[in-house]
């Protein structure tokens, strides 16, 4: 088997990777929490409350709601400016991945590939323990599932 992507990322991929980095660990369940808390404050304390109590309450619930993922979109932003109008070659085959970015190209053997995660929106092709590169459903289409599958059998992970 063989597939070849050509793409560029965008602003939403980045922050569709960081928002489910953050929702896919504990830090989450925290968040989530959080929120839960924050409402139940708001509903059980709104009518007691004065105008200072009402805005550190609503302060508090936009931290996670608003804050937290307006910062994400902030981040995406730099990560695209970052990386320019630049073009991303993945090709994946029997081999090994070979990505190409800038002109510099790198071959990883399945020997040494570390893993491919499947989110919901992409696939995050971790090629060591610090460095991956997301490819986004509307890249892969319906060969998401297939590259999943073939990249976990030829890693054996």
């Amino acid at each position: 088997m063989r597939f070849q992507y050509t793409y560029r990322n965008t602003v939403g991929d980045f922050w569709s990777y960081y928002f489910f980095n953050i929702y896919c660990q504990w830090t989450g369940l925290i968040n989530g929490i959080f929120i839960i808390s924050a409402l139940a404050l708001i509903l059980s304390r709104w009518q007691t409350s004065g105008p200072f109590l009402r805005s550190v309450m609503v302060l508090l619930l936009s931290v996670f709601v608003v804050l937290q993922p307006l910062a994400l979109v902030l981040r995406a932003i730099k990560q695209v400016e970052l990386i320019g109008d630049v073009d991303t070659t993945i090709i994946i085959n029997d081999d090994g991945v070979t990505l190409s970015v800038r002109g510099h190209n790198q071959f990883i053997p399945w020997s040494t590939y570390k893993k491919t995660v499947k989110r919901p929106n992409f696939l995050l092709l971790a090629v060591d323990e610090t460095h991956g590169y997301i490819l986004p459903d509307r890249i892969t289409g319906k060969d998401k599932q297939t590259i999943l599958e073939f990249t976990k059998e030829k890693s054996n992970r």
